[in-house]
């Protein structure tokens, strides 16, 4: 018994002699950035217990496994898979696992992480940067789809402002996933997109001989065209739209002028004048040469003459009918008035402007001003200095169109001239301080078809062209055509604007 107890004695020393088990290894993530992420997004995982051997590393996205890139016993640096999923990552290391607290997201559809310029208006083109982008990614500003959008690369796309864009965030999505950016894109809305263009009729093309332009007088229902190479005054019916000849001459009418019940035509072939009234056309007894109207309006503003002409030299002519119109004949007498613009370098290129007040004068890219001393004063604009800027008197640019073209002009009741800037298929308003803005159409849409719709969408092609005011604050323009045509080359166009 005695030898008993004392074997057991020394089991037991024995025992109590043997070291404790080791404690594991801890081995947990703490922490990962980013914490969402696409395709190919290098994530850095930190923690401990992690395999210094790449490939003892098992990183898995979801059910995705990430390739390891870099790895030490605290960080892994690894590659989001295309068969990633958003969820928990998990490390595996030789048949251990630890799963992340936190979950991360897997982006698989487009993403915008910047765009360039912050605003632009309908029509220009946005750069946007981001991630994920494929030949099927769609693009909306603030709800409107862009029908122009270019793919350059899967982290760049080329996006056109959709008409009718409004200031908001811009929406990408592709095969169903979106992505909505975190900024506002700011949809800048021109001054022209106040107004509204209506195609009221086509009418009769003039003979390519001449490029004196087609001119036109209103009357509160109807419209009188004129054009180069033609005997025939048209008359345009206001209510009907309808378009028909309306007298015959022997000469070539092209300043045309319109006051109360009377219509007057200046032939540029001869210097004859026409007086129509009472249904009866009056011709003058003799012609002047020296008067031949370019341009032609009334005079009521000079309290002198009965109206005005501009002339092949640009010379401002005065003129007086000394019979009253319906008459078989009439007498007229003309005075030369100003010769400021004689001797600019493009003939019939002067345009006037007339209301109860004032004249106005459009020659050589610059709108001037006849004062009641007959000289004239500078509005807007540089003579002889082209270009398109709008701004205050004369710090503005205009372009006309020319010889025998110019900038035809008109002007309401309150002083302001419209003018049809022919090189940038616009028209430009000068209010009567000399301000000048672009209140209809856009320049970047020049040389393009004229599309009617609102005024910042499109651009006139002003070939041969005239403008006018009507009695609603409307303005009526002559201007190319929207639509191919031999017979109707040219259209009136009817301009209204919101209040």
């Amino acid at each position: 018994m005695k030898k008993l107890l004392s074997f057991l004695t020394i089991v037991l020393l024995l025992n109590g002699c043997k070291k404790s088990e080791p404690e594991p290894t801890p081995f947990s993530i703490q922490n990962f950035d980013p914490a969402q992420g696409v395709v190919g997004t290098v994530v850095t995982i930190t923690g401990e217990g992690f395999s210094t051997d790449l490939a003892r590393n098992v990183v898995k996205f979801g059910t995705g496994v990430a390739t390891v890139t870099g790895a030490s016993a605290s960080q892994l640096t690894v590659t989001v898979p295309a068969s990633a999923q958003s969820g928990k990552i998990t490390v595996e290391v030789d048949g251990r696992t630890t799963t992340s607290s936190a979950d991360f997201t897997f982006i698989d559809g487009p993403v915008i992480t910047s765009f360039t310029p912050q605003q632009a208006e309908e029509g220009e083109t946005v750069r946007i940067n981001g991630l994920n982008f494929s030949n099927n990614t769609s693009a909306k500003f603030n709800g409107v789809a862009s029908k122009g959008v270019t793919r350059l690369s899967n982290t760049q796309l080329d996006v056109v402002i959709p008409d009718g864009a409004t200031t908001g965030k811009i929406v990408l999505e592709d095969a169903g996933k979106s992505f909505t950016s975190t900024q506002d894109f700011t949809v800048i809305v021109p001054l022209s997109s106040k107004s509204t263009i209506t195609k009221l009729v086509g009418i009769p093309a003039f003979a390519t001989n001449g490029a004196d332009g087609v001119r036109m007088a209103y009357t509160s229902n109807s419209i009188y065209l004129t054009g180069p190479g033609q005997k025939t005054v048209y008359k345009m019916d206001l209510t009907t739209l309808g378009v028909a000849p309306f007298q015959t001459i022997t000469g070539e009418p092209v300043g045309i002028a319109a006051t109360g019940d009377q219509v007057y035509f200046g032939d540029t072939d001869a210097g004859y004048f026409y007086t129509y009234r009472f249904d009866k056309l009056s011709k003058s007894t003799s012609a002047d040469a020296n008067a031949r109207p370019f341009s032609l309006k009334p005079g009521g503003a000079t309290g002198k003459y009965t109206y005005l002409s501009a002339n092949f030299n640009n010379e401002i002519i005065g003129i007086v009918n000394g019979t009253a119109g319906g008459n078989s004949s009439s007498s007229f007498s003309t005075t030369v008035v100003n010769t400021q613009l004689k001797g600019t370098p493009d003939q019939a290129n002067a345009h006037l402007a007339t209301n109860t007040k004032s004249v106005f004068v459009f020659c050589n890219q610059a709108l001037w001003k006849l004062q009641t001393n007959n000289t004239l004063t500078l509005v807007a604009g540089a003579a002889g200095q082209k270009g398109y800027v709008d701004g205050a008197g004369a710090a503005a640019r205009f372009q006309d169109g020319g010889y025998a073209r110019g900038n035809a002009i008109a002007v309401d009741e309150a002083d302001n001239v419209y003018v049809t800037d022919y090189g940038s298929g616009c028209i430009r308003k000068v209010d009567a301080s000399g301000n000048v803005t672009t209140v209809v159409g856009n320049k970047k849409f020049f040389g393009t078809t004229i599309k009617p719709g609102k005024g910042h969408r499109t651009a006139f092609r002003f070939d041969q062209f005239d403008i006018a005011t009507g009695a609603d604050g409307a303005l009526y323009v002559v201007a190319n055509n929207d639509v191919q045509s031999q017979t109707l080359r040219f259209a009136v166009y009817k301009i209204t604007f919101d209040k």
